[in-house]
């Protein structure tokens, strides 16, 4: 094919890619319904009105004379506050009419703000498949398949919530763009850019400051080696993720005393906690009980001998289940040495009897860690497991896809180390520290992992990639494979 042809060909490509988001959103906006919110949610949505409204940053029931708060991260919230004052402007009176119960009318021009954030992810899994993938004509076309496996598994199961995780997964996939645009043009700026993005993912997801700790200096030592422009690397990233991230530290520090992110992160510690003392057979019980209903039902109940009928109150699998009627009984009784799953005891027995409130439960839960550290590392193999299934799959052949993408996630680390290219690091290196913190650190719904589904995604397209380039390597012809890795 001659030169022109394949150019006029690639801006064809180009063109579908862009008429394919433009569909996708389309049918996207169609699933967005008046639907109520969960507590998680209501919070979100609560700190946006309070914001937008009152200038107070807080998840209290919406009030003039609210109180500031940091209960939940603020970026998700805060841009949602800005989308609702533009709205006003446009539809005046619509934040008068913000109170709860939320009017179904609001809640559908609430919920819009989901098709900006799965926009913007679209056109960073766009961007980042022309950044690894070559020829561009061939990284259109990957792109395109990407865009519509992370819309069927991920967008369309989030676009109709005001929970983070689409907005978590949209900031992951632009982080990944911003380090493979550092790591080709070796720019400071990009680095400086990759750090205030990285910021952003902190402030929508308070894990992301833990994992900063110990990603910055990697980040900067990939791309610099132990030399004087390692220095260089690790300022600038350091740099933009401060610039982000210390206006909110310095909020929280004045009001409330504490250079916080957010709160919360004590109840999910003291529910791991109670997690880290599975015995073991639960250890073995866990990998039944937190597989989907297929493999349960096809391959691990015949063999394990289990069976739903397990998850009652009587059964050998009642830990799992957060739903026990008998656990509701005894705690509304206040019988809280009688409640069984390792949720509730975490969650509402513990902390009620003893009456603790945040800082003391993760006090506790800290002073649990070390008394069981072993048990901690453990126990996150099944709990890794059971975030392991983010894509909510019900039949074999998603499961499969499931598992060869989160596959793909965890293998790509050591595939940068063995190829020595930084793609495969830059790409994976911040999803999987997610995965592993939330494995050792939380009781790992897999509703924390689907913001990884769209990484995922991209690592297992480049592991296709890359098997396919080899095979074609092997066969007679010396030409270059149709299309391969940067």
């Amino acid at each position: 094919m001659s030169a022109t042809f394949i150019r006029r060909l690639t801006t064809i490509t180009a063109a579908a890619v862009g008429l394919l988001i433009v569909w996708l959103l389309v049918q996207d906006f169609d699933v967005i319904s008046p639907d109520g919110l969960g507590d998680d949610a209501t919070q979100n949505v609560r700190s946006s009105i309070n914001f937008a409204r009152y200038g107070t940053y807080s998840s209290l029931p919406i009030s003039p004379d609210v109180v500031p708060g940091f209960r939940r991260e603020p970026v998700p919230n805060v841009l949602l506050a800005l989308y609702l004052r533009v709205a006003n402007v446009l539809s005046p009176g619509l934040l008068d009419q913000a109170n709860e119960p939320f009017s179904d009318a609001f809640l559908l021009v609430v919920k819009q703000i989901n098709l900006v954030w799965a926009a913007a992810l679209f056109f960073g899994l766009w961007l980042i498949a022309a950044l690894v993938f070559s020829p561009l004509l061939a990284a259109h076309g990957l792109a395109g398949l990407q865009i519509l496996i992370v819309n069927h598994f991920f967008v369309l199961k989030t676009i109709d919530v005001m929970n983070t995780e689409l907005i978590a997964g949209m900031i992951l996939v632009w982080l990944s763009a911003m380090l493979l645009l550092a790591a080709r043009t070796r720019s400071w700026l990009w680095l400086l850019v990759s750090g205030v993005v990285f910021g952003l993912l902190a402030l929508t997801k308070a894990t992301g400051a833990y994992v900063a700790l110990a990603l910055l200096p990697l980040i900067a030592l990939a791309l610099s080696g132990i030399s004087r422009k390692f220095w260089i690397s690790l300022l600038a990233v350091s740099f933009g993720f401060a610039l982000a991230v210390m206006p909110w530290l310095v909020r929280n520090q004045i009001h409330f005393s504490k250079p916080a992110i957010a709160e919360g992160g004590g109840d999910v510690l003291m529910i791991r906690s109670v997690f880290n003392e599975m015995t073991g057979s639960q250890f073995v019980d866990a990998f039944y009980a937190y597989a989907p209903i297929a493999v349960r039902r096809d391959l691990l109940g015949p063999w394990m001998k289990l069976s739903s009928d397990d998850f009652s109150c009587e059964g050998r699998l009642a830990v799992f289940n957060r739903k026990l009627d008998c656990d509701r009984l005894a705690l509304e009784e206040g019988r809280f040495a009688d409640v069984l799953s390792f949720y509730q005891r975490g969650k509402r027995a513990i902390p009620w009897s003893l009456s603790l409130d945040g800082d003391q439960k993760k006090s506790m839960a800290l002073r649990r860690f070390q008394e069981r550290p072993l048990n901690a590392l453990v126990t996150s193999v099944p709990l890794g497991w059971r975030g392991i299934w983010g894509f909510r799959a019900k039949k074999w052949p998603s499961i499969v896809l499931n598992i060869a993408a989160y596959g793909s996630l965890l293998l790509a680390p050591a595939l940068a180390l063995l190829e020595r290219r930084l793609s495969w690091l830059f790409v994976s290196i911040v999803p999987l520290s997610f995965f592993a913190f939330y494995s050792l650190f939380s009781h790992f719904l897999p509703r924390y992992s689907m913001p990884l589904i769209p990484a995922a995604i991209v690592c297992l397209t480049m592991v296709a990639v890359d098997l396919g380039a080899r095979l074609f390597s092997r066969l007679p012809s010396a030409a270059m494979p149709p299309v391969r890795l940067i």
